[in-house]
């Protein structure tokens, strides 16, 4: 019995030791944001329970309540990242029908005319769908942040306008600031153009499931468009994720 506890005590302090080295990726795009930060601390606790949680149980008192309690936390935290894990990933294959309209959300840009990887592959899958359906329009969105020089939105549409797209195609709503405030501008400039509420959403795959609920919160009737992720970014992406979702939800349950 002992073999087998110390069996899974190795190969689960493996496991957390190859989180941790997941979450340090980013690092090699030159990042490590609040995402894989918080994605760190959770594996390297995860460790540290799991190799110091007998000797602190065998202690007894105040000590194995406290080893007891952070455990039973921590398995609830994993459960609960599961299931919001199983969200994200839950609403890629929503596949648009034939010339539905786009809406592409915004995300970092350095110029009117560059931007960053995530909303390059965006606009790359955006022009994609948009040459195979002609008749569509797409509405590109996104502010301008304080740490950007124009708004995300006139970047996508001059990229997208130098791919070929015409124009009068694309309708920019540039006041947004956050994924809700995309959906709900995005929803007035629809209904300005006549353009109905069927769209199809743009964005990462980490991203759509709430994307998708906020679409739909504005009055949308919402398809999945998935773009590219970078795999090397993807955990700052994925741990900013969970802690977007949570927050979400806790605002659902607040509101509601």
């Amino acid at each position: 019995m002992e073999k087998w506890k110390t069996i899974w005590k190795v190969i689960w302090c493996g496991l957390c030791a190859a989180g941790c080295l997941w979450f340090l990726l980013p690092l090699l795009h030159g990042g490590f944001g609040l995402g894989a930060g918080f994605g760190f601390c959770v594996c390297g606790l995860c460790l540290g329970l799991t190799a110091y949680y007998h000797k602190l149980a065998a202690r007894g008192g105040w000590r194995r309540l406290c080893a007891r309690v952070l455990a039973g936390l921590y398995v609830l935290g994993l459960g609960w990242a599961g299931f919001l894990t199983g969200l994200m990933f839950s609403a890629q294959h929503r596949t648009p029908p034939e010339n539905t309209h786009v809406v592409v959300l915004g995300a970092q840009v350095y110029s009117a005319e560059r931007m960053g990887m995530s909303l390059r592959n965006r606009v790359n899958r955006a022009y994609a769908y948009l040459e195979e359906n002609p008749q569509a329009l797409c509405i590109v969105t996104g502010g301008q942040g304080g740490d950007e020089p124009c708004p995300e939105s006139l970047t996508q549409k001059n990229a997208l306008v130098r791919m070929g797209v015409a124009p009068e195609r694309i309708y920019m709503e540039d006041k947004s600031h956050n994924t809700r405030e995309n959906m709900a501008f995005a929803m007035d400039i629809a209904q300005g153009q006549g353009m109905g509420t069927e769209v199809a959403i743009v964005t990462q795959s980490f991203h759509m499931y709430r994307a998708l609920r906020l679409a739909e919160n504005a009055g949308f009737t919402a398809y999945s468009l998935v773009a590219d992720t970078d795999p090397i970014i993807f955990p700052e992406y994925y741990g900013r994720e969970l802690l977007s979702l949570t927050k979400w939800w806790v605002e659902r349950l607040l509101v509601e």
